[in-house]
């Protein structure tokens, strides 16, 4: 009895797409692009589907001429890609791990006014957390290979969880910080000063 062949996972029908475009460097219309992904052991249903995918991606270039539409993708634009990307995760950590810092800093001089209490000692538990999120993400950075998009979704992920915790300790600070305005009658902007808190400190973008 003949086993049934196990089905192409939609990431790696688009990375057969990608390697067509990549081996010939040529451009294509629709119908060679799915002739040439058949080959390739792509369902040719899907090719159309998977092709505009990686366009809307914008990994793949495309053009209309009279009334065909034409494909193409070259190696050097999709390593340039990659870098910017790459760059852009760096960029995003380096402003996470700038935000939990001052977290840390407005959090620890608010201690000074406030006493202990189990939910603050879980507060700064929480925050310990966060900074061993960023510091498992900067090892992740290290390890990124540039031809793996697997990795790089997930490196996406990592940072937008971060990005979230983060945003959660900035509501603690301005929290804290009200507390204070309320409990000590204190004006928000010497507040501020006290704590460290400067005009740009906000949620990630």
């Amino acid at each position: 009895m003949s086993k049934r062949r196990k089905g192409v996972s939609l990431e790696e029908k688009r990375e057969r797409l990608m390697q067509i475009y990549h081996d010939s460097k040529e451009v294509f219309n629709l119908k060679e692009v799915e002739k040439l992904g058949s080959k390739a052991g792509i369902v040719l249903q899907t090719i159309k589907d998977v092709n505009q995918a990686l366009v809307d991606d914008n990994l793949v270039d495309f053009d209309k001429i009279g009334s065909g539409n034409y494909f193409w993708s070259f190696p050097s634009k999709y390593s340039e890609q990659r870098k910017r990307k790459r760059d852009e995760l760096h960029q995003k950590y380096r402003l996470l791990q700038e935000r939990v810092t001052s977290t840390q800093e407005t959090i620890a001089k608010e201690r000074e006014l406030r006493v202990e209490s189990e939910e603050r000692t879980e507060k700064l538990s929480h925050l310990i957390k966060l900074g061993e999120r960023l510091s498992n993400l900067k090892e992740n950075l290290k390890q990124f290979e540039e031809n793996d998009p697997r990795a790089l979704n997930e490196l996406q992920k990592s940072v937008k969880t971060v990005k979230e915790g983060a945003d959660r300790w900035t509501d603690n600070a301005f929290n804290l910080r009200s507390w204070i305005v309320q409990k000590r009658g204190v004006p928000t902007s010497e507040v501020d000063k006290w704590l460290g808190i400067k005009d740009d400190f906000d949620y990630v973008d």
